[in-house]
């Protein structure tokens, strides 16, 4: 089975260097609806058995202005962005300086992250996603496409390793709508 996972659009939270985790959503801007068509352009080859994506409209809306109607999207919350609880929103200079334990730590330094209130622990986000690739593991599917966020697509990596944290930090960093790719084959993920 070969897996295509890919990061949204650029967002306007993007441009103003907002976090914007699970509880959020930021639209799209016209730099990111361009770049879900070029995604969609770069895939046109490719016939996938099917196309999930994380349940924030920042990645439904890639996924729809990449594949048109050609694909049922399936939505699935296990997909979603890291939850930043009262992070959520505010720029990364507002989250380092109220939150020096929280903050950008999650990206910078996984081992040290202590979520801020409300926020999601690394390992729930783990468990979540490792759940999300058993699934897909069980179905009979020779290529499925993803798409969902950032800091989900670093976890997913860890996921594929050996499911730590510290995984996390060796994770290949994506940019708006940057494609990864995963082959499964006995028993195992692996980048390629």
């Amino acid at each position: 089975m070969e897996l295509y996972v890919a990061r949204h659009g650029e967002t306007l939270s993007n441009i103003e260097r907002r976090l914007t985790g699970k509880d959020n959503d930021s639209s799209l801007t016209e730099k990111g609806i361009e770049q879900a068509k070029r995604l969609g352009k770069s895939l046109e080859h490719i016939i996938f058995d099917a196309v999930y994506s994380s349940p924030l409209n920042r990645a439904i809306d890639t996924a729809n202005i990449a594949f048109g109607n050609k694909y049922k999207i399936y939505i699935d919350d296990r997909l979603a962005e890291i939850g930043l609880g009262v992070m959520d929103g505010m720029t990364y200079d507002e989250a380092t300086l109220n939150f020096p334990e929280s903050g950008m730590l999650f990206f910078t330094d996984p081992i040290s992250y202590k979520p801020s209130a409300d926020g999601e622990c690394l390992n729930d986000m783990i468990k979540r996603i490792d759940l999300f690739l058993g699934d897909i593991e069980k179905k009979d599917y020779n290529k499925v496409f993803i798409m969902t966020h950032g800091y989900a697509l670093r976890v997913m990596y860890a996921c594929t390793i050996d499911k730590s944290i510290s995984a996390i930090a060796k994770s290949p960093y994506y940019s708006n709508c940057d494609i990864g790719r995963y082959m499964f084959d006995n028993g195992k993920w692996k980048l390629i």
